[in-house]
């Protein structure tokens, strides 16, 4: 916060104004007012009653928390209409500590305005806690519902909010809550600046678990420093209580009361954060005035409202909700029509003897919290709109009608109105942040369709092109040159780049590797552009990007899961990727390649895949000793290959996963997914494997099918290796949805079927399914490495399920078949009607991600406790391929799965299948 000529009350101001030197200041456009004062920003002012209390509590010699500030909490609490008052040394500790009641969990996620003072952002890091920015509305200057659930999704499943009453307006507490989907009970209000505030009839201080509140000597109610937080709730308030005076059961000035002790006793972690008696005495004789200073504020308010009006460029703060304003700060926008930016009218204000002030800069501006929050993808747009417009006008009670009245004449006299800019409403992108590769004619088409196309899921962000004279233009459309393709990786990392669109039709194959290469090892995925003279055959150069358009399709934007420092778990070491030839395998092995591992082994037991996987990798398939063809069924030749490789990572892609057909051969299940498995994570162990992530489903959630079951079991081989795992060793695991662009996923299904002409086939009207992108589920994998501590199964957080029938009418409109026919064939044997994440044995937790969640069983529920008698059985029934008992030691094993196969109707069969995770 900057201020400008702060000033405390008692200091002269019937100087004249002049320069430096003594001399009249002659400033251009400036007007002599020899005779009147500066105008401070802000004055402190402390009452006669307020001097004389503060001058009995020192003669008493009791200066610490004492029976003022008791006295002070219940007056305070009586004012605002709460049950409980506690009196703390500021507004910031009020913040902490009632953050630290709430009992929130290590590394819980608080939302918190874009906009606000830092001290508000160090209480949630201090108290433990981890930050997501939240952005504001440019009218307003606070959080809506909109950015508030944005800001949700963004990170996850937030634990609390902070809501400000940004300058004493009234914030729309209940509705920012239900929109970040918390209860009042984890809603702090900052209420620095309402004291007095009341949202509709009810006043700040009585409406959520806790609100927070300041006495700076600036404030509404001036004291010097302190704080105080209200609440209705008694056990909140006395857990505050303790922890402000270092979590001592007692507090000091009651052992000197009659009967009085010594003893307390410390049970948690406290801070010092006490009131002091002389505080609270000043307080408490403040508090008499309030309502004169409040009615004082108010009428400087409306005086300036009414000159202001007049103004070209110059706007107040609209109110977010209907409710009594505690005109805490006279806050304007400096638009473009005043003609004067804010940061030089703040100057030439100050040059004239007019106090200013910027309340506040973003908290993303600044690099400890731009470091430690969590921020939407897209940016935070409207914050960055509304900063530089930002500007605090002098406004306290001691203010004159005269100096209003001056610095609103001030105001007119230096606009200097440009011409009429149409006002528009800020945009809050909501895509992925782009990086355009190419900025000629494809590549600004491609822009101005993805702009002014925001259901593509794509934010266009800048340019890079290898032309001396684009390069020499800093902006081309309205967008800006941000370098050559050299300089890919660099750009990503510097302006927070989310995906790459290569858009130059010719380039060289080994220059799009080169770029792609530099682009996946920052950690974003890369996306081509076809051939030009195909796109200019369509209406929009868009429309070959319509697979990208994730949000439309099922009602979330796509998330940019991984990590810069997933890097370091990949980088150096030998990593090896089972069913490296599939979908998810080979999209898996391009991103573990662009970290630098110092070899990268590709195992599968289809060679044509790892052919052609070496040559979309190398360029060329030379690289013989890095292919493995093996069968992960086959034990020997696995202990046979991790002997020889000594793998440091290991990536378990390579399953059965066609559901029906597993249905009809649970056997050949239970040879691949479980038993493989159980080869895959001995071998691991034995060969002191570091980090084993296998991949499986939320089919595994109380499965029902063979798919889920063995899939299930092979989560619980994975935390049973855990549990005898040498020292060094970490196995997790990792649940998929279904993921969109995977070979057999839905959309090539549906890409199909219309195509062809032919029905598109649905088993029932209401099915619904989890959904997520190749890039999300690869992410997801290379983050499970990374924060892995051992026996998690970590999965990403996709919002609702997508009703099947909904998507295919989205997609089908997206390529212009509006009119699709829809066949519903049945739930088939094995299939849910509506897929989980979790089962009902689980508890699931936020992890240090702020888009995956851990799951990991009850206490007591360790499942994989029955592995060691039942496995063998299992693995005879399948080699003797016994389904009927496969099934029926898998249902002993997994309660709920079925140990009778449903009646095995092929209904539905020969359909294509829109089911692969």
């Amino acid at each position: 916060m900057t201020v400008h000529h702060l000033r405390p009350r008692h200091v002269p101001a019937d100087h004249a104004r002049s320069g430096s030197h003594g001399m009249p200041f002659d400033g251009a456009g400036a007007t002599e007012h020899p005779a009147e004062p500066d105008v401070p920003f802000a004055e402190t002012l402390i009452s006669p009653s307020a001097r004389r209390a503060a001058q009995r509590v020192l003669a008493s010699g009791w200066v610490t928390t004492g029976r003022e500030t008791e006295l002070f909490e219940k007056e305070f609490a009586e004012y605002v209409s709460a049950a409980h008052a506690v009196a703390v040394s500021s507004c910031t500790a009020a913040l902490e500590l009632a953050l630290r009641a709430l009992r929130l969990p290590a590394g819980a996620t608080v939302l918190v305005p874009s906009i606000t003072f830092c001290g508000a952002a160090q209480a949630v890091l201090h108290a433990g806690l981890r930050l997501a920015l939240v952005d504001v509305d440019p009218r307003t200057g606070m959080p809506t519902p909109a950015t508030v659930a944005r800001a949700a999704r963004v990170c996850g499943c937030p634990q609390a909010m902070i809501v400000l009453h940004y300058a004493g307006a009234p914030a729309p507490v209940a509705e920012l809550a239900q929109a970040a989907r918390l209860p009042l009970t984890h809603i702090v209000e900052d209420a620095a600046h309402a004291l007095g505030a009341s949202v509709g009839d009810r006043p700040v201080g009585s409406l959520s678990r806790a609100t927070c509140f300041s006495f700076y000597a600036t404030k509404n109610l001036p004291i010097g420093e302190g704080g105080m937080v209200t609440t209705n709730d008694a056990e909140l308030a006395e857990r505050i209580r303790r922890t402000r005076l270092h979590g001592m059961s007692a507090d000091a000035w009651r052992r000197n009361l009659p009967g009085g002790t010594w003893r307390y006793t410390v049970e948690e972690a406290g801070i010092k954060a006490n009131m002091t008696d002389v505080q609270a005495a000043i307080g408490r004789a403040q508090l008499r005035h309030l309502d004169d200073w409040q009615r004082r504020r108010d009428a400087l308010a409306a005086r300036y409202t009414a000159a202001l009006a007049t103004v070209p460029g110059l706007e107040p703060l609209e109110a977010a909700t209907p409710g009594r304003h505690a005109r805490h700060l006279y806050v304007v926008r400096v638009l473009e029509e005043f003609g004067t930016a804010r940061d030089e009218l703040v100057e030439r204000l100050s040059e004239r003897g007019i106090g200013t002030s910027v309340h506040f800069i973003p908290l993303h501006h600044m690099p400890y919290f731009r470091d430690r929050a969590i921020t939407p993808p897209s940016g935070l747009t409207g914050a960055d709109a509304l900063f530089p417009q930002l500007l605090s006008l002098p406004l306290h009670p001691g203010l004159t009608e005269r100096a209003v009245d001056r610095v609103c004449e001030e105001l007119d006299r230096l606009a200097t109105p440009s011409a009429t800019v149409p006002e528009t409403e800020t945009r809050l992108p909501t895509g992925l942040r782009t990086l355009v590769i190419g900025a000629g004619e494809a590549g600004q088409a491609l822009a101005r369709d993805l702009d002014r196309t925001p259901q593509f899921g794509l934010e266009p962000v800048g340019f890079l092109d290898d032309d001396p004279v684009k390069r020499r233009a800093d902006v081309i459309g309205n967008l800006p040159m941000l370098g050559g393709l050299d300089e890919t990786g660099a750009a990503v990392l510097a302006h927070r780049i989310e995906t790459v669109v290569v858009a130059i039709p010719g380039l060289a194959p080994e220059r799009f590797r080169r770029v792609a290469r530099a682009a996946e090892a920052a950690g974003v995925s890369v996306r081509y552009l076809p051939s030009f003279i195909a796109a200019l055959q369509r209406d929009v150069v868009g429309s070959d990007m319509r697979s990208l358009d994730v949000h439309e399709l099922i009602g979330r934007a796509e998330m940019h899961v991984v990590s810069p420092e997933a890097r370091s778990t990949v980088a150096g070491r030998r990593v090896l990727v089972t069913g490296a030839g599939g979908s998810i395998g080979s999209e898996l092995c391009h991103q573990v390649r662009a970290f630098g591992p110092s070899r990268l082994f590709l195992l599968d037991h289809d060679e044509s895949n790892l052919h052609r996987l070496q040559l979309e990798l190398y360029g060329d398939a030379l690289c013989a000793d890095d292919i493995v063809i093996s069968d992960i069924r086959d034990r020997a030749r696995i202990d046979q290959i991790f002997r020889a490789l000594r793998p440091e990572v290991v990536f378990h892609a390579a399953a059965h996963k066609h559901l029906p057909l597993l249905e009809l051969h649970p056997c050949e299940g239970v040879k691949s997914n479980v038993r493989g498995t159980e080869n895959l994570v001995r071998a691991a162990a034995a060969a002191g494997t570091a980090r084993f992530v296998l991949i499986s489903t939320d089919k595994a959630a109380d499965p029902v099918s063979v798919l889920g079951a063995t899939k299930r079991m092979s989560e619980l081989i994975v935390q049973r290796g855990q549990e005898n795992a040498p020292p060094g060793t970490v196995f997790s695991a990792v649940r998929f949805g279904n993921v969109l662009g995977s070979r057999g996923s839905l959309l090539s299904v549906l890409a199909q079927q219309l195509g062809a002409g032919s029905p598109v086939t649905v088993t029932h009207p209401d099915v619904t399914r989890f959904f997520m992108t190749v890039e999300e589920a690869v992410g997801l994998v290379l983050e499970a490495a990374r924060m892995a501590h051992g026996g998690e199964v970590f999965v990403l957080d996709m919002n609702d399920p997508v009703r099947i029938v909904d998507l295919v009418h989205k997609f089908a409109r997206a390529v212009h078949a509006p009119d699709v026919n829809i066949r519903f064939t049945g739930l088939r044997p094995g299939e849910k009607l509506n897929e989980t994440l979790f089962s009902a044995h689980e508890r699931h937790s936020r992890t240090a991600h702020p888009q995956i969640l851990a799951a990991t069983p009850m206490i007591g529920d360790e499942p994989w406790a029955a592995l060691p008698k039942r496995l063998p059985d299992l693995y005879a029934a399948a080699e003797r391929n016994d389904a009927d008992e496969v099934r029926s030691v898998l249902a002993e094993l997994l309660p709920g799965f079925p140990a009778t196969a449903s009646n095995p109707s092929h209904v539905g069969m020969a359909d294509p299948y829109p089911d692969d995770f």
